[in-house]
């Protein structure tokens, strides 16, 4: 009797030990991922909460577009619950804002040097007057700010595939078609040699670079480029990829070709 009593306790700790200890959705992200789906989380647009004196109210932003300035969070967050409870690495691409849906994707452009990211919104904050987004580690580094630590950005709503808002239906379809093409241009050059290194790196990398020739202000310059993409987010992506290799000059340019 003593050996089943002693049999039933074990069994009663290691149930609520594995029921304490189960993580809640996926678990941390990879590092340079962008979190996709639900991650074991449901969406939530949030109630209203107050911070420091202050009112938020989440709400529904589908059409969400705004300029301010982007901060970054990292260690000392690394490895814990975000504000919709997944868990926070500051090498995945994510970001904290005060409003938004918990998650919604925005891509992020860096006004100060023409990148763009898309990053999962899955937190809150930053709580710092002026500021709109606050932005993971390696956001930071691929958006160029990391060192300076604030960066003046423009933030989109946007699927997690990068697109924009669907169009409202009284929009026709003729007005929806675009026909611009998007460059990635990682340097322009007085002397072509200087051109061709550039090239060269990129090639040895496995990115297709070429070189264009273009007048600027009455001189020619000599563009190292990565494309056309039609799409922008095959631009981005790209541009991820490029920065990651340590091109850390690249950007995007965008031409019509009408």
């Amino acid at each position: 009797m003593r050996n089943l009593l002693l049999l039933l306790t074990m069994s009663a700790l290691l149930a609520g030990c594995s029921s304490s200890m189960r993580p809640i959705g996926r678990g941390m992200p990879q590092n340079d991922e962008l979190p996709r789906g639900s991650q074991g989380v449901e969406r939530k647009v949030g109630k209203p909460y107050k911070i420091a004196g202050v009112w938020y109210t989440p709400a529904e932003q589908p059409n969400y577009d705004e300029v301010g300035y982007a901060s970054w969070y990292g260690r000392d967050f690394h490895g814990k619950k975000t504000a919709n409870g997944e868990i926070y690495n500051m090498n995945a691409l994510t970001a904290a804002h005060k409003t938004l849906p918990l998650p919604t994707y925005v891509k992020v452009t860096n006004l100060e040097n023409g990148r763009t990211i898309i990053l999962r919104v899955n937190d809150r904050g930053p709580f710092v007057k002026g500021r709109i987004i606050d932005i993971s580690r390696r956001g930071a580094q691929l958006l160029g700010f990391d060192k300076q630590g604030v960066t003046k950005v423009r933030v989109q709503a946007v699927d997690e595939h990068g697109r924009p808002p669907k169009l409202p239906r009284t929009q026709t379809a003729s007005t929806a078609v675009t026909s611009d093409a998007h460059f990635i241009q990682v340097g322009a050059y007085s002397q072509r040699e200087n051109a061709e290194i550039q090239a060269r790196r990129l090639r040895g990398r496995g990115h297709e670079a070429k070189i264009e020739q273009s007048a600027s202000n009455g001189r020619m310059l000599w563009r190292v480029r990565v494309g056309p993409f039609i799409e922008m987010l095959l631009a981005e992506e790209k541009l991820d990829r490029i920065v990651a290799d340590g091109f850390y000059e690249a950007r995007i340019f965008t031409e019509s070709t009408r």
